[in-house]
This record gives structure tokens, C-alpha cells and sequence, in this order.
């Protein structure tokens, strides 16, 4: 078990550990243990609360050796939450702010395998909504086969693909845009008008994206509007499906929309680690995984 020390963490990251279940060490004054994920996850508000910190300072507050501190920062690095600096690592505050379109090749593949085996989920009949972000925006171009069906979305790719592979051929399939305030960020309609709007609507399954998802964070994204919106689209929907590829796991965002007992079934490229299959078991949640 690693502990941190009560002192060297700030009072915001110290109340975030204490609120989770957790062993006290005996030969510790006034810690909380924290397992692996547990412990990336406050390193990453650790380093945001200071901006930039030292490897000696990180060592120091968290108790760990400097071979484990480097795997760990290696794995926020990787994730685009840390940059390395001299001597240290510091926040990547743009990482919220990532443009979609410099996420669109990000293994593309899985998302495409995820999309497709997810469109498999929509029959004839249903009135679905379609989240933005891209995986989930891959899904449009797979929704030709059905005869009726209406589709909900404020994703500027589904509505592009609907219209440019002309599959919206009414009354076959019908298109439901939700317009507010266009990010260039997202491509995608933001906004409290484009939440007011879906409550009118009777959503048969939503289809959810995610900045990223964690054991102890839940389902998380990067931008107070958009949670909005999700937090609406999950609440009217019937059934709500998770479009997640494995590089989202293990990663969270500031903004947590809904957890795992929320979602009736999620669809991933990679199978799930033990920790994983045990969330969702106990969620009931289905786990699809999208095959070459």
C-alpha cells in the first residue's frame, strides 16, 4: 500500500482521497491508503493545484519511490495530462481543449470497430441520440440499413454524414438537430437551449461519449456544457450505451456526467482489466467488444 502524507497534500486533494473507502496505516499519522489508480488520479489534481512541480516534491507528499513516480508520470504523460519540465512535471491545462479534429486518426480503427458493432444495437423504430464526440459520430454512417428511425443529435459529424451519404430520406430516417451555440472545439451544438430541447423529446437509447472514465471518477468530460447535456440525454433515455475505447480508460476529466450504474451497456476495442470487469458486473452493465 503507498500512503500520503497528511501535510505535504493540498486541502482540496487531501478531502478528494479521504472521501474514498480506505485503510488508515497503523505507523502513519493521520493517512489515507490509495491503490494505484487511485493514487494517479491525485497525483493528477496534485500537479493541476500546483501547476508545476518537482520530482523531489512528488516523492516527498506521496511517499513513493522515484522509479515508481516515473511510471506514474510516464502514464499522465502519455494520457496528455503532464508535460515533463526540468527537474519536474507540469500541468497540460490545454488538454481539455484538445480540437476533435486533432482526435479524429486517434485509433481510428477501435473507433470504427466500436461504432459499427453498436449501430448493430439500433432496430427499426427507435428514437435514438447520438452524443458528440467522434466515436460516437462514426456511427452515422452505419445507420442506412434501417427503414424508420429518428435520430436526435447536436454532433455536427453524424449531422454531415447524414446528410452527405444522403441517408436521411424521410420518412426512412429522420433528423433531429439540437442547435445552440456551435464549438469549433467539438463540432457540436452547446448550450442550455440544446438541453431544454431534448427534454421534449422520448429517447428510446442514447449513445454517450466520454472525455474519459476511471473506477473512482466514473464517466467524465472535459467541459461544463457539454456534461450538461450528457447529464440530460442519460436521464430521457430509456437505455443508455457507452462508446468508450480503451485508451479512455483509466483517465477522467473535471466534469463526471454520470457513473457505470447508469449505463446498460458499453462497447470498447480492448477486453477489460479484473477492475473493470467488477464494476461493471456489479452495474450490470453488458460489455460488447468491437471484433476486427
Amino acid at each position: 500500500m503507498i500512503t500520503l502524507s497528511s501535510k505535504a497534500l493540498p486541502q482540496t486533494v487531501l478531502l478528494g482521497i479521504c472521501r474514498q473507502p480506505a485503510a488508515v496505516n497503523p505507523h502513519s499519522e493521520g493517512v489515507c491508503s490509495v491503490n494505484n489508480q487511485n493514487r494517479l488520479e491525485q497525483l493528477s489534481l496534485f500537479i493541476k493545484e500546483r501547476k508545476q512541480v518537482s520530482m523531489q516534491e512528488l516523492t516527498d507528499a506521496f511517499g513513493i519511490s522515484l522509479s515508481t513516480l516515473r511510471r506514474d508520470i510516464r502514464k499522465l504523460i502519455d494520457r496528455g495530462i503532464v508535460r515533463k519540465t526540468y527537474g519536474g512535471v507540469e500541468s497540460c491545462s490545454q488538454r481539455a481543449l484538445t480540437p476533435l479534429s486533432d482526435r479524429l486518426d486517434l485509433n481510428s480503427d477501435g473507433k470504427f470497430r466500436i461504432a459499427r458493432e453498436a449501430a448493430l444495437s439500433i432496430t427499426d423504430g427507435d428514437v435514438i441520440f447520438l452524443d458528440s464526440g467522434s466515436t460516437v459520430g462514426a456511427m452515422a454512417q452505419f445507420l442506412g440499413r434501417l427503414d424508420k428511425l429518428t435520430v436526435i443529435s447536436n454532433n455536427m459529424l453524424v449531422i454531415k454524414t447524414l446528410v452527405m451519404k444522403k441517408i436521411i430520406t424521410e420518412p426512412k430516417v429522420q433528423l433531429i438537430t439540437l442547435s445552440g451555440i456551435y464549438n469549433p472545439q467539438t463540432f457540436s451544438f452547446v448550450g442550455d437551449e440544446v438541453s431544454s430541447m431534448l427534454q421534449r423529446y422520448n429517447v428510446s437509447k442514447a449513445f454517450m461519449g466520454t472525455t474519459g472514465l476511471s473506477l473512482t471518477s466514473g464517466i467524465t468530460h472535459s467541459t461544463q456544457l457539454e456534461s450538461a447535456i450528457k447529464r440530460q440525454a442519460v436521464a430521457q433515455a430509456q437505455k443508455v450505451y457507452l462508446l468508450a475505447d480503451h485508451l479512455k480508460f483509466d483517465t477522467f476529466a473535471p466534469y463526471t456526467y454520470c457513473s457505470m450504474q447508469d449505463i446498460d451497456e458499453l462497447y470498447t476495442d480492448e477486453a477489460l482489466t479484473e477492475d473493470y470487469r467488477s464494476l461493471c458486473a456489479e452495474a450490470e452493465t453488458a460489455v460488447h467488444i468491437a471484433s476486427e
